[in-house]
Parts: C-alpha cells; sequence; structure tokens
C-alpha cells in the first residue's frame, strides 16, 4: 500500500489538531507524543520532523490559537475608525464571535479550566498578551493623536489593558462554572463586573467620560442567560 504524502502545512496541521483534542479530553500532561503518533498513524520521525517535543507542539498549539484572534482584530485596528470606536469595536466583535460559536465557547470553557488543563490556559494567556499588546497599542497611540486619550508609554497601557480584561475573562468563566442555581445573581454579578471593567479602561486611558462603551444593557445580559442556558442544558 502507497504511503500517503502530504504537504507540509497540512500534516503539521493535522498533528496539531490531534493534540489538541487529547490536550483537552486528557489534559496536557497526561498526553503522550506515542497517542498523537498513534492517532495519527504516522511515524516517530515525522512527529519530530514538525516538532522538536511536547512542549514546542504546544507552543505552536498557542500560537496558532492566538494568531487567529490577532487574523480576526487586525482589520478594526487598521479601519479608519476613532480610537474609542476601534476599542469599542474589538469588545463588541468578541462579544458577536462569542455568540455564533456559544456551543464551541461552552465545551471550551469547561475544558480550559479543569486542573489539568491550568498550562494550556496560562500558555494561552501569555501568547495573547504577546500578540495583541501592539494592537491595543497602535489604537493607543492614535487616541493620543486624537487628543482623546491621555497616558505615557502606550505599550506598557496597552498591555496592562490586556492582563486586566485577561483577568477579568478569567473570573467570568470561573462564575459562569460555579453559579448553577441563579441565573438573575449570575447576570448581576458579570454586569457590576463588566461596568467596572468598563469605568477602568477610560480611567487608564484618560477618556472622556461614557466613551469606551463596549457594555450594551440588554445584550450583555441575554448573552449572560444563554450561557447559563448552554451549561445547565450540559450537566
Amino acid at each position: 500500500m502507497t504511503r500517503q504524502v502530504k504537504r507540509p502545512e497540512i500534516r503539521k496541521n493535522e498533528i496539531l489538531n490531534v493534540a489538541r483534542k487529547f490536550f483537552f479530553q486528557k489534559g496536557f500532561d497526561q498526553t503522550s507524543v506515542q497517542d498523537i503518533i498513534d492517532a495519527l498513524g504516522i511515524a516517530k520521525g515525522t512527529f519530530y520532523h514538525y516538532f522538536r517535543s511536547k512542549t514546542d507542539l504546544l507552543d505552536k498549539l498557542t500560537d496558532r490559537t492566538t494568531n487567529e484572534i490577532y487574523v480576526s482584530l487586525k482589520p478594526i485596528v487598521e479601519s479608519d475608525m476613532t480610537a474609542t470606536d476601534k476599542f469599542n469595536k474589538i469588545f463588541k466583535a468578541a462579544s458577536a464571535v462569542t455568540m455564533v460559536n456559544i456551543d464551541v465557547f461552552v465545551v471550551i470553557i469547561k475544558v480550559l479550566f479543569k486542573d489539568e488543563n491550568t498550562i494550556i490556559r496560562e500558555k494561552m494567556h501569555r501568547n495573547t498578551v504577546k500578540k495583541t499588546t501592539p494592537l491595543y497599542s497602535t489604537i493607543i497611540k492614535q487616541g493620543i493623536a486624537e487628543g482623546i486619550f491621555d497616558v505615557q508609554s502606550p505599550e506598557d497601557v496597552a498591555e496592562i489593558l490586556i492582563q486586566i480584561g485577561t483577568n477579568l475573562d478569567e473570573t467570568v468563566c470561573r462564575l459562569f462554572l460555579t453559579e448553577r442555581e441563579d441565573p438573575d445573581h449570575l447576570v448581576r454579578t458579570m454586569v457590576n463586573k463588566i461596568k467596572i471593567y468598563q469605568n477602568a479602561i477610560e480611567r487608564i486611558l484618560a477618556a472622556p467620560k461614557g466613551s469606551i462603551q463596549f457594555y450594551i444593557p440588554g445584550e450583555y445580559e441575554n448573552m449572560v442567560r444563554e450561557f447559563y442556558k448552554k451549561l445547565k442544558e450540559d450537566v
């Protein structure tokens, strides 16, 4: 039987996709290189042709994931909108993507916040900060030029905003996973947190009050309730 030869990028992505499945199901530490090799039916040498180790594989996987986020945000940053409109658009776009892919995101939340996947979550966090900081910095520099923002060191401020946002995301995800009886309490808690984050961004950027408006009354509450409903269905 003739062995099928695939283009390098196709084979590399196949390995990444299978690794992602195993990492989510078993955890990073519990997954072996042999698991991945056996699932694909490839030689060990083929694996090591593309990846130096399992850790290198994880690095490439998280880099691919965060690059997808970067690609989705880049057109917004390069648009002709004002700086505040760009920030608002980025946050709203993230919410829209979440709602369209809500079934997938529910699974991701449940999987990523297992203790055995802490290392994956941490690597994704670091890669997200590294990849998106330049985009946020570009918007902040534009806002300074427009006279809308008043900050020193746009790069450092951009990193701080992303760090705060990532921490908020983690808090929100844990709330979804722990609050199983009172959706109204969940909605109130999360709306309060998102408002605090929105106000914090305005203050850090010294932006005009009310200019950062990614919290839309009604829309966010509906998203929270829909997430809660999906999680309950999967109990």
